[in-house]
């Protein structure tokens, strides 16, 4: 029986305070120093999506909500953002952002600018930066061009070096009120999930039931970054369509089809929801569609119950293959091409991966998302996830939320 949906429920919660704020942009600025760094330029996309913007967000609240639009002699890195970080100086921001609240932006000097990569590399020298060696960290959403752009203004001599890896490592350990909103956002995303479940019946499209899905999500407060879906004759694949939408909008639903959802976004105050369940369609499964949803659920939670604050994270890795090889092996496109059982969540799907090659330790602050999809035989797929947050003491977990079962 599934739960009941409650009415959508934005976050009660705010954006961290200015102090915290204040702390992470001289928290990257300390890194980048340690690191041989004589300044930072964080880099943030925008354009309208979610892709590229977080460690900018993380240092700022801000991101570029202008669409991007081709470069021109107009403009340049539209829909971007850049923010100069140096020392002994006050940090800069320069965005297009023309209607940006000033309230909310914890940067007390910001620039508007429709030549965002020129503006970017201009304060940067006007910051004392020409001619030093400048950690660039934001290069996901960072074009071609721009790094061009910032290279030839600030000359030859200037050295712009990578530099994500310093807010990957400050992004990883989440400060209480992050937890609080990340806590929040679970919620919004399981009931999100459990529209979406009650939503499934025979005769439907996909499309219909994620269009009720969004319905209520955009009414909570919530952004879909994406919904993988796919079922019946090709539940075995974790996209219905590898197009956009990913969703099938003619194919009506039969009762029997397997049916999974995984959906994620960032739904409070920019952090993420993300979480997957599968089932069933108008009836009971048979015994090969419940091996598939079992095995599912059972590799996640033999991952989960080897976390704790002192393991690396390759041995979460461990747990699932060896929950994998127990069943015989994953048979499906994803766990094929894919071969991680999870990842770190914020602002993002973030860095570091669960993977046989994750180096990164386990400590208190960390939220992980722990997922896996497996296949069967063919319309047959299962897909299962949870987040969870790791204390001094516990492991607790976010999704528990959207039943684990929602056939039974």
């Amino acid at each position: 029986m599934l739960r009941p949906v409650p009415e959508p429920r934005p976050t009660a919660l705010g954006r961290a305070g200015d102090a915290e704020f204040a702390l992470r942009q001289q928290q990257a600025l300390d890194q980048a120093l340690r690191d041989g760094f004589d300044g930072l330029i964080v880099w943030g996309r925008g354009s309208t999506n979610s892709d590229g913007s977080q460690d900018l967000l993380y240092l700022t609240n801000h991101m570029s909500a202008v669409s991007h639009i081709p470069d021109s002699h107009a403009h340049r890195a539209r829909g971007h953002a850049g923010l100069i970080l140096a020392p002994g100086r006050d940090p800069v921001l320069v965005t297009d952002s023309y209607d940006i609240d000033r309230a909310e932006v914890p940067v007390a000097d910001i620039r508007l600018s429709t030549f965002v990569d020129r503006d970017v590399a201009h304060l940067a020298a006007e910051l004392g930066l020409r001619g030093k060696r400048i950690g660039l960290a934001g290069q996901t959403g960072l074009l071609h061009s721009a790094a061009v752009m910032m290279a030839a203004e600030l000359g030859a001599a200037t050295r712009i070096e990578p530099a994500d890896h310093i807010l990957t490592g400050l992004r990883l350990i989440k400060s209480p009120h992050e937890v609080a909103l990340l806590r929040d956002a679970s919620r919004i995303g399981c009931d999100w999930m459990n529209v979406c479940l009650a939503a499934t019946e025979p005769g439907r499209t996909e499309g219909e039931i994620v269009g009720e899905g969004l319905r209520w999500l955009a009414a909570s407060g919530g952004f879909a970054y994406d919904i993988a879906v796919a079922s019946g004759p090709v539940g075995h694949r974790y996209r219905h369509r590898q197009a956009l939408p990913t969703w099938d909008s003619r194919r009506r639903i039969e009762a029997g089809d397997m049916i999974h959802f995984d959906l994620w976004g960032p739904v409070a105050q920019g952090y993420y929801c993300d979480l997957t369940r599968s089932t069933v369609v108008g009836r009971a499964p048979t015994a090969s569609q419940a091996r598939v949803l079992e095995d599912s659920i059972t590799l996640v939670e033999s991952v989960i119950a080897r976390i704790e604050p002192g393991r690396p994270l390759s041995d979460l890795h461990a747990a699932g293959t060896r929950a994998m090889a127990r069943r015989g092996g994953g048979d499906s496109g994803f766990s094929a091409m894919i071969p991680f059982f999870g990842h770190s969540l914020g602002l993002d799907c973030e860095s570091p991966f669960i993977t046989s090659y994750a180096t990164e330790i386990i400590r208190p602050g960390m939220v992980l998302a722990v997922e896996c999809f497996l296949g069967g035989q063919p319309g047959e797929g299962g897909g299962f996830e949870h987040i969870i947050h790791v204390s001094e003491t516990s492991v607790e977990i976010l999704t528990t939320g959207a039943p684990a079962r929602p056939w039974a």
